[in-house]
């Protein structure tokens, strides 16, 4: 059996995340598994790992949600969680002087929806980036470091390990939209985060650097990474020259998302080249020129929901040829075990006991 790992890289893009969950609905269709089953290492940033926490949360016996279902979640949920009250919008100057949007909506769709599962608890290898406001630094949620694995000298699990829910609210604290979040470990360590979009918006290198940490002995790495949608948005260069830091505010932080993530998938197609797969979709009006999804990463209105759900269509119908060649890929046979990837064990356990390494048909009803 060949040593390939598979890694699931999805970015961050608040309710454009409803782009990555269909294409991974579409995945778990064609091969009639669960996402958490296909690839040995999730992850994802702000709303990417928000949707993979869902992934490989256990719920009822013990399986985690379809792609589906969260798509379902995003679709029905999502104008809650970005919704604003007339007070919200008066004390905040449309977002000038304080977060646009009231964490407590996104903190109880958080609660309902991931519970008191913690992130040893995760069913798959997962991980989600953040930023420590404290340390000044990148910070990463590994549920493998929660579990007792690939620890560092003097670090103890119940350091890394936290509600899921509160990790979710760490890695959507998006600058600008929702407060800072302040939460704690199991040994109730204090930490202050804010969404790690602000470094890794696209986190397919980070995912493949912690990948080839955790299965040393892998003879390659497949990697799919998902975008929430390529923006539609022209700087006016004539005008640049005049601005100043107000006017320079809002291009200079799209431009550093874009930047790194397109710096990121150029590459990671120079290293992986056809073991890597990126889906991605631009944002642009559609060929009948009816206007295409907003870039706004909290536009929750039905209007857009809609477009997004168009948007995410298209992309899978231009990317069929790809999509079948991933699929095939990913029938062709069993993910590696993790044992012969060289996976950190425990000295409580024996990874054999914490996974499943075979293949599990979704389930009549949930695909």
């Amino acid at each position: 059996m060949s040593r390939i790992v598979r890694i699931l890289s999805i970015d961050g893009g608040g309710i454009r995340g409803l782009i990555p969950a269909m294409a991974l609905a579409e995945i778990e269709q064609r091969s009639n598994r669960r996402i958490a089953d296909l690839f040995h290492l999730l992850v994802g940033t702000s709303t990417g790992g928000m949707m993979a926490l869902g992934l490989v949360r256990p719920q009822a016996g013990s399986r985690p949600m379809t792609a589906s279902e969260v798509a379902r979640v995003f679709r029905h949920e999502g104008p809650d969680v970005f919704s604003r009250t007339v007070w919200k919008e008066v004390s905040s100057l449309g977002g000038i002087t304080e977060e646009k949007y009231d964490s407590s909506m996104l903190e109880r769709y958080l609660k309902k929806n991931l519970g008191e599962t913690r992130l040893s608890e995760a069913l798959a290898d997962i991980m989600l980036t953040a930023y420590d406001l404290r340390h000044r630094a990148p910070y990463f949620f590994k549920s493998w470091k929660a579990q007792g694995r690939q620890l560092g000298a003097g670090e103890t699990a119940a350091q890394h390990d936290f509600l899921m829910r509160d990790v979710a609210r760490a890695a959507t604290a998006a600058p600008t939209y929702f407060e800072p979040a302040v939460i704690r470990n199991a040994v109730a360590e204090r930490f202050v985060f804010v969404d790690g979009g602000v470094y890794a918006n696209n986190p397919a290198m980070c995912a493949y650097v912690s990948a080839s940490k955790l299965f040393p002995n892998a003879d390659a790495f497949m990697l799919v990474s998902l975008s929430t949608g390529l923006p539609d948005i022209r700087l006016p260069a004539g005008d640049a020259g005049s601005w100043g830091m107000a006017a320079w505010a809002r291009p200079i932080l799209d431009m550093i998302i874009d930047g790194v993530g397109h710096t990121v998938h150029r590459h990671m197609k120079d290293l992986l080249g056809d073991d890597y797969f990126r889906f991605r979709v631009d944002l642009k009006s559609f060929s009948s020129g009816e206007p295409g999804p907003t870039q706004n990463l909290a536009n929750a209105s039905p209007e857009n929901l809609e477009r997004l759900i168009r948007k995410a269509e298209t992309m899978l119908v231009a990317s069929a040829g790809q999509l079948d060649r991933l699929v095939d890929r990913l029938c062709a046979e069993p993910p590696t075990n993790r044992r012969l990837l060289g996976y950190p064990a425990i000295a409580s356990k024996d990874p054999a006991e914490m996974f499943d390494d075979g293949l599990q048909p979704v389930e009549p009803g949930q695909e």
